[in-house]
C-alpha cells in the first residue's frame, strides 16, 4: 500500500510540475508582442506558373504511392 502511494504522489507531483510549466511558458508568450496566434500572409507569393497541373476533382492521381 505504501508503494502505490508514493507512485501516486510521484506522478501527482509530476502532473503538476507540468501544469506549472505550461501555465509559466503561456503567460510568457502572452506577455510578448510577438504575433503568435494572429498569423496572417504578409508576404506575396508569386502565382503558380501557367504551366501547372491541378487536380479537377480536389484528389491527387499518385497512385498511393505515399501508402
Amino acid at each position: 500500500m505504501t508503494r502505490t502511494l508514493l507512485v501516486a504522489a510521484v506522478v501527482a507531483v509530476a502532473a503538476a510540475a507540468a501544469i506549472a510549466a505550461n501555465v509559466l511558458l503561456l503567460d510568457r508568450a502572452a506577455a510578448s508582442n510577438d504575433p503568435v496566434g494572429q498569423l496572417s500572409p504578409r508576404v506575396h507569393l508569386p502565382a503558380a506558373p501557367p504551366w501547372t497541373v491541378r487536380p479537377v476533382d480536389g484528389h491527387a492521381r499518385d497512385g498511393h504511392a505515399d501508402d
